[in-house]
């Protein structure tokens, strides 16, 4: 009875013991940590006063082409330090309103004054829609472009330049011109017709990156009867340097004096060929993206499914588990 109870004091006294040191050990322990979590608390707000107040700024939610007009519903606001702030980062909505932007942009970018433009706009702009033999295959709404004028003998001239295109349609695109554009470019299209059966065309260039591109400057001259009515027009803000007109434009009636008989034949079959090759590309172009565009919205529609399928799947999973601890 005697060992018995020997046994015992000791078994008691050496789980004291071990308990002590276990209590001891872990005391010291939660201290370490304690500790540890107090630096870094010390740290992270000695960083935040560093670092100082934080503002909401504007960026990019998606994927954006330059030309592309700027919609908040594409933008989502993220915060960055005050002291990383300038004048130049778009904070409110004002800043990004009747914009667009200069270059392509992937979803986090901030947005700055300098990757967004603005199309000045006068009161004698209005809407029109411009014909065209040719246009670059792939183009869409909010390219820029250049509106060229070719004669016969593949003289190139530019008539209107870094304009947006606003709208496509079968054989047109929509854009909008001031009253200058607009004489300009009813001059080229008596140039035009008055050549089309020999050679001439008018075709449309895409500008790459037209943010950053330097508008092209304008070469076609109108002639006169056209200068005539730009010079008296009282809506034309700008009026066009008469004698400079009168210069370019005499070459351009020698281009045109110059077009032979003989070659009307072969330059208009060349030019309609090459129309036609361009325009079967754009074509191919088009059915190849609607062909993408359906795959795209088959897969998204395939992929919403599944998900809706394994929603349905947990939550019907949830309910048997939780009939199973009911009964």
């Amino acid at each position: 009875m005697r060992n018995w109870i020997k046994y015992l004091i000791v078994t008691i006294i050496v789980a004291l013991l071990t308990n002590g040191g276990q209590l001891y050990f872990w005391n010291h322990y939660i201290d370490k940590i304690k500790t540890d979590y107090e630096s870094e608390i010390e740290i992270l707000s000695s960083t935040l006063e560093d670092i100082g107040d934080l503002v909401d700024v504007y960026s990019v939610r998606t994927t954006v082409t330059p030309g592309k007009e700027v919609k908040l519903e594409d933008l989502e606001k993220v915060q960055i330090p005050v002291s990383l702030i300038t004048d130049s980062y778009a904070q409110e909505s004002t800043d990004v309103e009747k914009k667009f932007y200069k270059i392509s942009m992937k979803p986090g970018t901030l947005l700055t004054d300098d990757m967004l433009m603005k199309e000045e706009m006068d009161d004698t702009v209005r809407e029109m829609d411009l014909i065209a033999d040719t246009w670059s295959v792939g183009l869409e709404e909010g390219n820029y472009i250049d509106y060229e004028i070719t004669y016969p003998y593949g003289e190139k001239y530019i008539v209107l330049s870094h304009i947006r295109v606003e709208a496509i349609n079968d054989s047109t695109i929509k854009t909008y011109l001031n009253s200058v554009q607009r004489h300009i470019y009813n001059g080229a299209l008596v140039d035009y017709f008055l050549q089309r059966d020999k050679g001439a065309t008018v075709n449309l260039v895409k500008y790459l990156e037209p943010g950053v591109q330097k508008p092209a400057e304008i070469t076609y001259s109108v002639p006169d009867n056209i200068l005539s009515i730009i010079t008296e027009d009282p809506n034309v803000v700008e009026k066009i340097n008469t004698q400079l007109n009168m210069e370019k434009r005499n070459i351009i009636d020698k281009v045109i004096d110059n077009v032979s008989e003989f070659d009307i034949s072969t330059l208009s079959g060349g030019r309609k060929r090459i129309e036609s090759d361009i325009n079967g590309a754009s074509r191919d172009f088009s059915d190849e993206l609607e062909k993408k565009l359906e795959e795209e919205a088959k897969a998204a529609r395939k992929q919403k499914y599944e998900n809706n399928d394994s929603s349905t799947d947990n939550t019907q999973s949830g309910l048997n588990i939780g009939e199973g601890v009911v009964e």
